[in-house]
């Protein structure tokens, strides 16, 4: 493909960088992660030119509902909004203006990991806490967007059935979300202000009651900081297992192992029923990430635990966040080319 156009992706996390490239049609070529160097993720892809449009993914997009082509202005909203992801929207932004440097007429795309849920209603992204903090952004956002996308765009394809009206989506991974979707369009889901809010994941607490943060702080003299790491980093599976990976907790026949799964599944078909109430029905299951994807007695646990539900239809369907990001780059520079 020594001349033809291509698109590459670029997943900025807070200790390491995933790339891909597409051709024009959204096929992926060629992918991979390094620690945080762009210079190394080009060099590893060894592409013969340079691309013809870059898109990004941007974890926190405040209340933009759609990716868009990042402009001075653009950069400054996501410089505005790294205090509400502060692990995850600086390293997007040093890895934009590394690409700007090396490539400064390339279009960029940014698109947002909360976008999927920013029309969700409010009564299910208010936080109710005093008004004038609430207009500081305060309120519930939800994450995983790219991933959920992925699901409604791919769906007819990977399974060749029509999607459900009302479908529960879990994605299940290191990080973990349920969303409620309603006609393609999420309504409701299980992050809220920041990604350790809901589900318990690998290290991460999930959803607990705030008095304990506060007790923390006061009788344990811990400090934001401290509390900070310990639910991000040191609580989850890894504080009842003794390790964040499924699949050795599946393998272990140690019974902490064995009662982190039933806790792990409990506590996702407990926050399914509350996503099933949001869209006041369900008409079927969807399953991604890692987890979700290759762990059958997890999906099967779960599964039983919604039986009273109805005999609805559940599918798995493999993540692609990074083709996610293809498309709406691929579809944004076609919409440009047009304008212009």
């Amino acid at each position: 493909m020594a001349d033809d156009p291509w698109i590459l992706t670029l997943n900025a996390g807070s200790s390491s960088l995933k790339f891909a490239a597409f051709t024009p049609d959204c096929t992926k070529i060629a992918s991979g992660q390094v620690t945080d160097n762009v210079q190394e993720a080009l060099a590893r892809l060894n592409m013969p030119h340079p691309p013809e449009a870059i898109g990004h993914r941007v974890v926190h997009g405040g209340s933009r509902n759609a990716p868009v082509q990042i402009t001075p202005d653009i950069r400054a909203e996501i410089e505005a909004t790294s205090t509400l992801a502060p692990l995850h929207n600086p390293p997007a932004l040093k890895v934009i203006d590394a690409v700007s440097a090396l490539y400064p007429s390339v279009p960029q795309f940014a698109c947002f990991d909360t976008a999927f849920h920013a029309n969700n209603p409010l009564e299910a992204t208010t936080i109710p806490i005093p008004r004038t903090l609430r207009g500081q952004g305060i309120r519930r956002y939800g994450f995983h967007g790219l991933s959920y996308a992925s699901l409604v765009r791919r769906f007819e394809l990977v399974t060749s059935a029509t999607l459900p009206r009302r479908v529960l989506a879990f994605h299940l991974g290191a990080g973990a979300s349920l969303a409620a979707i309603v006609d393609g369009v999420g309504v409701a889901t299980t992050m809220g202000f920041s990604p350790m809010d809901g589900l318990v994941m690998a290290t991460r607490a999930g959803a607990m009651d705030t008095g304990v943060v506060l007790h923390l702080m006061r009788e344990h003299d811990m400090s934001a900081d401290a509390v900070e790491t310990m639910l991000n980093k040191q609580s989850g599976l890894a504080a009842m297992a003794g390790t964040p990976d499924m699949k050795e907790i599946l393998d272990s026949e140690d019974p902490n192992a064995s009662f982190a799964i039933s806790y792990y599944c409990y506590w996702i078909s407990r926050h399914a029923g509350s996503m099933i109430a949001a869209m006041q029905g369900v008409d079927g299951f969807l399953f991604t990430g890692g987890i979700g994807e290759n762990a059958a007695p997890i999906r099967e646990q779960i599964l039983d635990r919604l039986t009273w539900a109805g005999e609805l239809p559940n599918w798995v369907i493999p993540a692609d966040e990074e083709g996610e990001i293809a498309h709406a780059a691929q579809d944004l520079l076609f919409a440009s080319k047009i304008e212009n």
